[in-house]
């Protein structure tokens, strides 16, 4: 998952955007958004792909379930085209120093809990993934991958392409001096033709900068940010409309990649394209259309939520599957492991994001300007 910052306070719609200084609307269905794609994964790593903590393939242990959850890879998609959206939010007429420091300290105290307690688990638990105390120790910085190192969570795979994706926001952010909507549709519209064009023609480093496999659905969440900000405009849609036919392709050239790793239910290409088509309908409705007004508090917690269970869900809810499957019902241990995930993720969001985000934000920001 892709973390990003709840959706407390927002860009407002153009016919009612705030005066300096005040209070914003809250896009509280985006929070909501967010935490189905978080459940999406859990339920795809849970009951569709093969896993020795069943004992068999989830598929087998779930044939019904596993006819929906297969799909649920697809929650990775959506959490990028919302971070795509989000990201350009907090970028949007900010400081190069405001936007780092918003990032380092939005990401960094719950993943340092994440892995923390992950290394603790891994401590008397065999079945998940085992690392020595150095690589322990570089998995706190996030970079790991560079090393070749292994995440101690499955799920870390995506903070890497989050960082690529801040990255060239601070970038942008730096060599154009500022954001605006023209720079943004420029950026949204030439980075994910040039990231493949790394791609066919081989440049591994570009590549590697470019992240030409998920570059469309960040794109593409930037434009609908523009949207939310700025109206109708038809440059921003024919934008939209090039990186969701990008999105399609990317995605139905991973049904019988990314989707099959792991796992043996396949899934169909017509459907992952309708599903795309669906995520960004649903952006579109959770910030510009009938849900943007939509307010309810337990929707601010979800979002709040949503970061720390995608970090956690994977080894501790693997670790109940591996200590209960045979002698409890598999619904139950499913409903149990999502139960523990959620209270790690309470617990972290609590003891660790709300303490320390404000204060690490602030000292980062004072540093980062220190002249």
């Amino acid at each position: 998952m892709l973390p990003s910052p709840t959706l407390s306070q927002q860009s407002a719609a153009p016919a009612e955007r705030p005066a300096p200084g005040s209070a914003r609307p809250r896009l509280a269905a985006l929070d909501g958004l967010r935490l189905v794609a978080a459940v999406a994964v859990l339920a795809y790593h849970y009951t569709a792909i093969d896993r020795d903590f069943w004992g068999r393939g989830g598929t087998e242990e779930f044939p019904t379930l596993s006819l929906l959850t297969r799909y649920g890879y697809l929650g990775v998609e959506l959490f990028f085209i919302i971070s795509g959206f989000v990201i350009l939010m907090t970028a949007y007429g900010r400081g190069v120093s405001g936007f780092v420091a918003s990032r380092i300290s939005r990401l960094y105290p719950a993943y340092w809990a994440a892995v923390l307690l992950t290394v603790g688990l891994q401590a008397f638990w065999d079945g998940g993934r085992q690392v020595d105390a150095v690589d322990a120790l570089l998995n706190l910085t996030m970079v790991q991958q560079v090393w070749d190192v292994t995440p101690v969570q499955g799920a870390f795979w995506t903070l890497w392409v989050e960082l690529r994706f801040y990255l060239l926001i601070g970038v942008l952010m730096v060599l154009a001096g500022g954001i605006t909507r023209r720079k943004a549709i420029a950026f949204a519209m030439l980075w994910p033709v040039c990231a493949e064009l790394a791609r066919a023609t081989d440049s591994g480093l570009l590549e590697a900068l470019l992240i030409p496999t998920w570059a469309p659905y960040f794109a593409g969440g930037m434009l609908l940010y523009l949207l939310h900000r700025e109206g109708p405009d038809l440059l921003v849609g024919l934008g939209l409309g090039l990186n969701l036919v990008l999105c399609i392709q990317q995605a139905s050239r991973d049904a019988g990649g990314r989707a099959a790793i792991g796992s043996d239910a396949s899934v169909s290409e017509p459907v992952v394209g309708v599903l795309v088509v669906l995520m960004f309908a649903l952006v579109y409705a959770c910030t510009t259309g009938p849900l943007a007004r939509w307010d309810r508090g337990w929707l601010t917690v979800a979002g709040a939520l949503t970061y720390p269970l995608y970090l956690v869900h994977g080894q501790f809810g693997y670790f109940v599957i591996d200590s209960l499957s045979g002698t409890v019902n598999s619904y139950l241990v499913v409903a149990l492991a999502t139960a523990l995930s959620f209270l790690l993720a309470w617990t972290i969001h609590r003891c660790v994001e709300r303490p320390l985000h404000a204060p690490l934000r602030r000292r980062l920001r004072s540093a980062l300007e220190r002249g």
